[in-house]
């Protein structure tokens, strides 16, 4: 089969049409993180991103971050976190108030509070994943709201 100048013309259109519809693999995106209902300035913010329902049950983090709360505001902190690829994330957080990393416990309930990317969690349970979790296809905001029992 020849090609021609023309069919070149035509196809190029198309071929980079179908290229654009794949995400590149150096597309990056933004989640800013704003934490309300924080008790005290006392330790830190840790911030735990889990990609899938797995990872969250068998409590494997994809990234583990630590906040200052210096610049809490009216109970709240601002925290961006920078260059994910797209895909399906889940946000959780501790108020880690003794900065010890892990949650501490009285009595069978938490001493400290914790928080669900765009969730207020009610119930005694773990919850799913599924109901924090999300699709990061562009730069996101979510808000955790800190519980404390």
């Amino acid at each position: 089969m020849k090609i021609t100048r023309l069919t070149l013309l035509l196809l190029i259109p198309f071929l980079s049409g179908s290229f654009a519809l794949r995400p590149s693999a150096d597309e990056k995106h933004n989640i800013t993180v704003t934490v309300t209902n924080i008790r005290n300035n006392n330790g830190r913010i840790q911030i735990q991103i889990f990609r899938n329902a797995g990872a969250w049950e068998a409590e494997t983090e994809y990234k583990e971050l630590y906040v200052s709360k210096s610049s809490m505001k009216n109970k709240s902190v601002t925290y961006t976190i920078y260059g994910l690829a797209p895909g399906t994330y889940g946000v959780t957080l501790l108020d880690d108030e003794n900065v010890n990393k892990v949650m501490d416990y009285g009595l069978m309930l938490p001493k400290e509070g914790f928080a669900f990317s765009d969730y207020y969690h009610t119930a005694w349970n773990k919850p799913d994943f599924s109901a924090f979790s999300f699709s990061l296809k562009a730069d996101k905001s979510v808000t955790m709201k800190v519980r404390y029992m």
